[in-house]
């Protein structure tokens, strides 16, 4: 059977891997979908997507529709023998000539448990948000976001070290695997899709470049996992816009500190900040127009003002009513 898959984001390469490899015996790859190019760099020269730039690198027709697919676009599908289509981090709400192209539902690998993490950053979100795991679904696509019924999913562990693009890699082998296992009931009827329970809904937002400016008053546990979730944090420091990473929350060094307040800062210690609850530790530094430093690297060379309380900024929620 020919599948057409659409996505636009690397962590659906292992599943488009996989049905072009052979990992899903009877099913074969017939074409990607995927975004248009968008400019990249510092040139903002047009560039493709890593699912893109997959496909052309493996000579698999890549269709790129500067919207929605519409019918020119199902209509060459068909012209391919496509029977089935899978979606994983495509960008873009499927129109009816999609959803009901063919006898089979039009697939969805999910990055999360559903109904928890609906939406745009499930993998960012379960990190920073603290989560013990989180997974993949694998859904039938109903017009409202995330919604559908799910036949099969698979759990993966979030580690104390991970960062969004450890987790990435776990969860799109864990789709490629769950797909692999559950294509084929899905073609012959027997997989079983139950509604999820709309009582246990969460849903997540894109995540903006506000989001990653630290708020000291929040917990320095929670500090830590977003720092992890979004692979660095941003703090105002002497007037400079500075990037921070390396980050592990830490019983309170210093009785009576304000949030904010730098406690420590030394090539031993890092750079240690009061928070609402315990102190943020960061082991990596970057300065504008330079590069990320260790700790001991950067206060070989430069110096942060013990003391000074940094200013916090206003945090939002990450989920979404």
């Amino acid at each position: 059977m020919r599948v057409a898959f659409m996505a636009s984001d690397a962590i659906a390469l292992d599943s488009i891997r996989a049905l072009f490899d052979g990992g899903c015996p009877g099913f074969e790859l017939a074409c990607v979908v995927s975004n248009p190019d968008r400019p990249k760099g510092r040139g903002k020269k047009l560039s493709p997507n890593d699912v893109s730039a997959w496909a052309l690198e493996n000579g698999v027709e890549l269709l790129r529709p500067e919207g929605s697919p519409d019918e020119s676009d199902a209509a060459r599908m068909r012209e391919l023998g496509v029977e089935m289509i899978v979606v994983m981090a495509y960008g873009r709400m499927l129109k009816k000539n999609v959803l009901e192209y063919g006898r089979y539902p039009c697939l969805n690998l999910h990055a999360s448990l559903l109904p928890q993490l609906r939406g745009a950053s499930p993998v960012e979100t379960a990190i920073a948000l603290g989560f013990k795991s989180t997974g993949v679904s694998l859904m039938a696509i109903e017009p409202r976001m995330d919604s559908g019924p799910v036949c099969a999913a698979a759990e993966v562990a979030i580690a104390p070290s991970d960062g969004s693009a450890s987790l990435r890699g776990k969860i799109a082998a864990a789709a490629a695997r769950l797909l692999s296992e559950n294509i084929s009931s899905v073609a012959d009827g027997s997989a079983k899709f139950e509604p999820q329970d709309e009582s246990r809904a969460t849903y997540t937002r894109k995540i903006a470049k506000e989001d990653l400016f630290l708020d000291f008053r929040l917990p320095a546990e929670e500090i830590a996992n977003r720092a992890r979730a979004f692979s660095f944090a941003v703090a105002e420091i002497g007037g400079e816009v500075v990037k921070l990473s390396n980050a592990f929350a830490a019983a309170r060094m210093k009785g009576g500190a304000e949030c904010g307040e730098v406690v420590a800062a030394s090539r031993a210690d890092g750079l240690r900040i009061a928070c609402g609850a315990g102190d943020i530790v960061f082991g990596a530094i970057q300065r504008p127009c330079s590069k990320m430093l260790s700790a001991p690297e950067f206060f070989a060379g430069n110096s942060i003002e013990v003391g000074k309380v940094l200013k916090s900024f206003d945090s939002r929620p990450l989920l979404r009513p």
